[in-house]
């Protein structure tokens, strides 16, 4: 990787980066905007992939609307819609590891859009409001893994990788980058954990872990979507980061567990 290259790349992060969370930290209603704008975005990426067409992707973005004016009444199903959004991802993780086709006809591919994309979205901007009053550490805590983790895959990766992980879906993922990943989510977590006085630092690790995990299966997952629709990128809104889906596919396959584990009080802040 050249210097110029490193450079747009670190620049574009930032910049991304930033923007993320001086909305997450500004206020509920900034954050809910953000989360807004990336959702109609990346549902036009996923879209575009799938080749759906747009009264497909206003639909799913109609979904999304919906799911957040009935937040505050869906208590009563919410494991309904945890159980469609983790099933649909297993049945990605499924397919990956089988190396099975994701088989876009209209029907499956629409499916895809509002159980994968739509619902795992929903979630990931749901988790600061979790308990009913906005606190932004119960998603700072996934971003910094993940950004963390991605961040060292991708650099150790370049630098050390020689073992393909998956070559026929992603070429460039190795598994040295991978266990760069692994490590730095475990330094990370044990750190946030010391910070904000975790209870059991093993936990957080091990969920710290754990998110670094799904994380490298939503890269590949979407690697895998691209691939099979002869795309490079997503699309090219953040330059040489590609699309949004590119940066949040770890994000949004995360997402739902994540989500689960603070529901079922398994992860407590």
């Amino acid at each position: 990787m050249n210097k110029k290259n490193f450079l747009n790349r670190s620049l574009i992060a930032i910049i991304y980066s930033s923007i993320f969370l001086i909305c997450l930290f500004y206020n509920s209603t900034s954050f809910s905007i953000l989360g807004i704008i990336i959702t109609v975005l990346v549902i036009r990426e996923f879209s575009r992939i799938c080749n759906l067409s747009i009264a497909k992707s206003i639909l799913g973005i109609f979904i999304y609307f919906i799911l957040i004016y009935l937040s505050e009444y869906i208590s009563n199903f919410i494991f309904i819609l945890i159980g469609i959004s983790i099933l649909t991802n297993i049945y990605l993780l499924f397919n990956l590891i089988m190396n099975k086709s994701f088989r876009f006809k209209k029907i499956p591919s629409l499916l895809l859009l509002l159980f994968h994309i739509t619902l795992s979205l929903f979630f990931l901007f749901q988790l600061p409001i979790l308990n009913n009053s906005y606190d932004p550490i119960y998603i700072l805590f996934l971003l910094i893994i993940v950004w963390t983790s991605d961040s060292a895959g991708y650099f150790f990766g370049i630098k050390f990788g020689k073992r393909k992980l998956m070559k026929s879906i992603s070429p460039k993922k190795t598994i040295e980058g991978l266990i760069a990943s692994l490590f730095f989510s475990m330094i990370i977590s044990l750190i946030f954990g010391y910070i904000i006085e975790y209870k059991n630092l093993i936990e957080i690790v091990v969920i710290g872990i754990f998110i670094s995990v799904l994380g490298s299966i939503g890269d590949l997952i979407e690697s895998k979507f691209k691939r099979q629709s002869g795309v490079k990128d997503s699309g090219n809104l953040l330059k040489s980061h590609g699309g949004l889906y590119d940066r949040l596919d770890s994000l949004i396959f995360t997402a739902p567990f994540i989500y689960l584990l603070y529901f079922l009080n398994i992860l407590k802040f």
